[in-house]
Formats: structure tokens, sequence, C-alpha cells
């Protein structure tokens, strides 16, 4: 797994490549928990992402969590079909904002700040 970071005005842009499974969630959820605190605006690029397991749901639980607290907005983008699955059945899809593309995610973001 891979994150790497970008910011631009006020949203950063966290791409995550790789695989987030039980040996890469922490470092996962440090990663973007630590940036949770320097942005009120946060896209999760997941264009790259090829495996999310139940570690990395786990992780995303504890984001979402966090960005509500600290009124943070956690948006997901280019969200791959088979991550998409998984998220729809343990019911976590709809708990997240989510867009097509990284485009489409940081003009929504733009639009309600």
């Amino acid at each position: 797994m891979n994150i790497s970071i970008t910011r631009e005005s006020s949203i950063a842009i966290a791409a995550i490549s790789g695989d987030v499974t039980h040996a890469t969630a922490p470092e996962f959820q440090q990663c973007l928990l630590d940036e949770l605190t320097r942005s009120k605006n946060l896209v999760l690029d997941f264009s790259e992402l090829n495996l999310l397991t139940s570690s990395g749901l786990r992780g995303l639980l504890l984001l979402h969590r966090a960005a509500a607290d600290g009124d943070c907005r956690l948006v997901l983008a280019a969200v791959p079909d088979a991550v998409r699955d998984v998220m729809e059945i343990t019911g976590f899809w709809d708990q997240f904002g989510h867009y097509p593309s990284l485009a489409e995610a940081r003009a929504a973001l733009v639009e309600s700040a």
C-alpha cells in the first residue's frame, strides 16, 4: 500500500494505491487520521486501490467518526467496483459521500465550502 497526499487550497487528496489489509491498515488509519487534524476537507482517491479488507473497512469507519467529530468532510472518489461491492454488502457505502471521479469529489467539496 502507498498513500500520497497532496493539498489544493482547502482540500487534501489522499491517493491510496495497492492493498489495505490487516498488515497495512494501521498505517492507512494513522496516516489519514493525522491528515484529518490538518485538513477540514479530505478526499480519498481509491482509483488505484486493489483490495480493502475488513481491517481497512474498520479503519474507514474510524476515519468517518473522526471526521464527523472534527467537523471535517471526508469523501471517496473513483472507488473500484470490487471495493464498492464489499462496501455495499457490509453497509458502509451509504455512510460516505462518494463520487465517480476525483474531479467530481473535488468540485463537491469546493461547492460546499
